[in-house]
């Protein structure tokens, strides 16, 4: 059994050593702190540039549409209902689309995008007011539009647009939504003309419970679903960080300053060495993460202050990504134990930032796994190390009324444990090679390296 003091005493020297060292402070806490504001800054400088943007709408036989009274103006509201409506309010009339040089203000709809539809007539469909960008995109109403309405048959209106450009994409998804909408109000209108209820091709009355959920709070939810995947694929990137440099450091590090041999010949155990090794980087990166989460805390506090419209919505609950950080602490270990394994390899630094490559690609993968739609924690998922614990954290935050998988999580832990146990054994077995430890930091003829033997003379 080791000796916890001794293992202590170690560990508090690595992790001096480390806040010594100024580079590893600014990686893992200065350059969070010029990260966070730029990212908040950049995302307030969009949000105002996009709900600031007009976008052109070109009409094309726009005096072809019907010429109805306008319509009193219906917000937000269900189609089915701005239909009900509109039919008490003008019965037989088509509704106009466009009043006063503008789309009528019942079809268009709150969205949390941004921009306003300007409409701006053409005389001809000449798709160069495209390439030319005096409209982003073109609506092409056919002649005999509104005689065709009369009669009862179906007109062709169409939508041109440019290939490939985001302003055009956007602008044609707002002009759809408007034309849905109105659509429903001619719809109703020749329902009328029939003598049929404004509700006669909808049967069945769908009662959704978000229908009459503000857009914002929609928007703010959806948001809220893309962190909890999000938040703890960061937290493994921000512990990868906090860990790799100080396991290649305490490792590589020491076999290149020459302080190896004098660890080694200390009354201290090989073991009692890793352990103590393996603490001090569990405790930097984990306390990498622990900071990150602290900075992003205060970045979603201060952001409603700075976007009053985004005040009254919260992104992430406080319990829940608290849970989450500590269901961290083992993926932190695993992170560690496996750094300092890969490190120990390693003749300089420069050769020990390769060798952690590999611990990239596998980490990695699971992580994108972990993320992908409708993945749960589950019988076979929960055996997965890394992807199990991401599972575990996303769960952790998630607002669902369904009961939280507590017999999933011996089987989490009972995973980790496994995959921990084994790094630390690798680690404890490389640190009694004295093959592995002594090997000098310039390359050399018969010096063992991870990747074959070396490349120097026979």
């Amino acid at each position: 059994m080791p000796r916890w003091s001794v293992v202590r005493l170690i560990a508090n020297r690595e992790i001096r050593d480390q806040l010594r060292d100024r580079r590893t402070l600014f990686l893992i806490l200065g350059l969070p702190i010029l990260m966070y504001p730029l990212f908040i800054g950049v995302g307030l400088l969009f949000y105002v540039a996009v709900k600031d943007k007009q976008f052109v709408v070109g009409i094309v036989g726009g005096e072809h549409l019907p010429k109805g009274k306008p319509e009193v103006p219906l917000g937000s509201s269900a189609v089915a209902g701005a239909a009900a409506a509109f039919a008490q309010q003008q019965g037989r009339t088509f509704p106009p689309l466009i009043v006063d040089g503008k789309f009528s203000a019942a079809y268009v709809v709150r969205d949390l995008d941004g921009g306003t539809l300007l409409v701006k007539p053409f005389a001809t469909a000449d798709e160069s007011v495209l390439v030319s960008r005096e409209a982003d995109v073109l609506l092409v109403v056919e002649a005999d539009f509104a005689a065709k309405l009369e009669r009862g048959e179906r007109p062709v209106v169409r939508i041109l647009s440019r290939d490939g450009e985001e302003n055009s994409k956007l602008t044609e998804r707002r002009l759809k939504n408007v034309l849905n909408l109105w659509t429903e109000g001619v719809k109703v209108a020749r329902f009328a003309r029939a003598g049929l209820p404004a509700d006669f091709d909808s049967p069945i009355d769908i009662r959704d419970p978000h229908s009459d959920t503000p857009i914002e709070k929609k928007t703010f939810d959806e948001l809220r679903d893309i962190l909890v995947k999000v938040i703890p694929f960061l937290l493994v990137m921000w512990m990868l960080t906090g860990s790799v440099y100080p396991a290649i450091d305490m490792t590589a590090g020491e076999k290149e300053r020459g302080t190896m041999e004098t660890l080694l010949i200390s009354p201290a155990e090989r073991s009692e060495i890793v352990f103590g090794k393996f603490f001090a980087v569990v405790t930097m990166g984990f306390g990498t993460a622990v900071w990150n989460v602290l900075l992003m805390v205060m970045a979603v506090t201060i952001a409603p202050l700075l976007a009053p419209k985004l005040a009254g919505y919260t992104l992430i609950s406080v319990p829940g990504l608290a849970a989450c950080v500590l269901a961290a602490l083992p993926v932190a270990m695993l992170l560690a134990a496996t750094a300092l394994s890969l490190g120990v390899f390693a003749r300089s630094t420069k050769e020990g930032n390769y060798y952690m490559v590999p611990m990239f690609f596998v980490a990695l993968p699971l992580c994108y796994w972990s993320m992908s739609p409708g993945m749960e924690l589950g019988g076979f998922t929960s055996w997965v190390p890394v992807a199990n614990a991401l599972l575990l954290q996303q769960r952790l935050m998630a607002v669902r009324p369904d009961p939280f998988p507590w017999d999933q999580v011996p089987a989490v832990v009972i995973s980790l444990t496994v995959c921990i146990t084994i790094a630390l054994w690798a680690a404890v077995r490389q640190f009694h090679r004295e093959s592995v430890l002594f090997t000098e930091a310039e390359g050399g003829g018969g010096k063992w390296s991870l990747f074959g033997g070396g490349g120097g003379k026979k």
